[in-house]
């Protein structure tokens, strides 16, 4: 399964917040799951976020790698399929 996700942290979060957010990031990306590939990963102008799109096994695969973030960052996925040719 393929999945958008966008993250947005909110303004208010708290310097301790910060920290959290930054050390959940510094897990994921230095131990990206089995079976899980991150295709592209964007990080917004503003560096308050960012797009990324994963392959996974299933969805509960995601949402394990989302619930460290949970209260830190506001989250969209979109699952994705390919398209049909014109």
């Amino acid at each position: 399964m393929r999945f958008m996700v966008q993250g947005r942290q909110p303004a208010d979060l708290t310097d301790d917040q910060r920290r959290r957010l930054y050390a959940a990031m510094d897990v994921f990306y230095g131990d990206i799951p089995d079976g899980v590939t991150l295709e592209c990963d964007y990080i917004r102008a503003d560096k308050l976020g960012s797009y990324s799109v994963l392959s996974l096994p299933d969805r509960a695969t995601l949402d394990r790698i989302l619930a460290p973030f949970d209260g830190l960052v506001d989250v969209e996925v979109v699952e994705l399929v390919a398209g049909e040719e014109p």
